[in-house]
């Protein structure tokens, strides 16, 4: 969920086929929701009865919420013939992915709809980005993603408590395969002042453990791994508490904490401790 990645049947839609029915059938789906938000689904040219035990008293609709951690069972004939759009009615869900093609056999959409059918299956590339800038140190990174495809740069500069300020940035492409997991392949740059002289290449994944945990482990290419946990804890909606710990086989040990207030959507007031470079405070900018 947190990257707003939405699929049905594990595909998103830039990636699926359409799903095919035969008219003069009575077309049944089951869609069962293993996530933490709700999805109205909506079915274009139809109407369909809700599958919920009452029988004849079943509500008939076209739009249906599909609540968190629930299965929800539809039916309708299927005597409309033509291609008609399946989706998430929370448009952004709709727009990265959770979408279909509902398409009934021997249709023939015509010449001047097949030739623009392929702009409903393009995936687009989006970019954000975080920048923490403290008084002992900063640190964020710089995203560019479509679906299932992630080049990311992260940087941690740190000045406070050390002889150099020492620098380190992580450049990887990474493939995400569900909302759990993905894998990355890149390189771990590290050096001092003005100067990155230290690169190793890395292979490793990042997991979603249960509590919501991030983890991310990785080997390089010097016979060396790193291992990374981190947890956030929102204690109010604008108050959010955070806690990271790494353990890195050249460098040992390295963990930080805070606190975070949220200002606006886009900037945060931060308190942060950090085991090399002691306590900081300063703004978060999302963008």
């Amino acid at each position: 969920m947190e990257r707003y990645v939405w699929l049905l049947k594990n595909t998103p839609l830039s990636a699926s086929d359409s799903i095919r029915i035969r008219e003069g059938e009575v077309a049944r789906f089951i869609m069962i929701n293993r996530t933490m938000m709700h999805h109205p689904m909506h079915l274009h040219g139809h109407f369909f009865r809700v599958v919920n035990g009452q029988g004849d008293y079943a509500p008939l609709k076209h739009t249906v919420d599909v609540a968190p951690m629930s299965t929800t069972v539809i039916e309708f004939d299927a005597n409309e013939v033509g291609d008609w759009f399946f989706h998430c009615h929370l448009l952004y869900h709709m727009k990265s992915g959770k979408a279909r093609m509902v398409h009934y056999e021997n249709f023939d959409p015509g010449p001047a709809v097949t030739a623009v059918r392929p702009n409903l299956y393009k995936d687009p590339w989006y970019f954000w980005g975080q920048a923490d800038i403290l008084s002992n140190m900063t640190e964020g990174y710089l995203t560019t993603s479509n679906t299932l495809n992630i080049l990311t740069a992260e940087w941690e500069v740190g000045w406070q408590n050390v002889d150099e300020t020492e620098l380190e940035g992580i450049f990887t492409y990474s493939r995400y395969f569900n909302r759990f997991e993905s894998v990355f392949i890149g390189a771990n740059s590290m050096g001092e002042k003005d100067s990155l002289d230290k690169t190793r290449g890395i292979l490793g994944i990042h997991y979603l453990l249960p509590l919501n945990f991030e983890s991310r482990a990785w080997i390089d290419t010097d016979s060396g791994a790193r291992f990374f946990l981190d947890k956030e804890f929102e204690l109010t909606p604008r108050i959010m508490l955070f806690g990271e710990v790494e353990y890195d086989t050249h460098d040992l040990w390295e963990g930080a904490a805070g606190l975070e207030y949220m200002v606006t959507k886009s900037i945060s007031l931060v308190a942060r401790w950090h085991s090399e470079f002691q306590w900081g405070g300063g703004l978060q900018v999302r963008f």
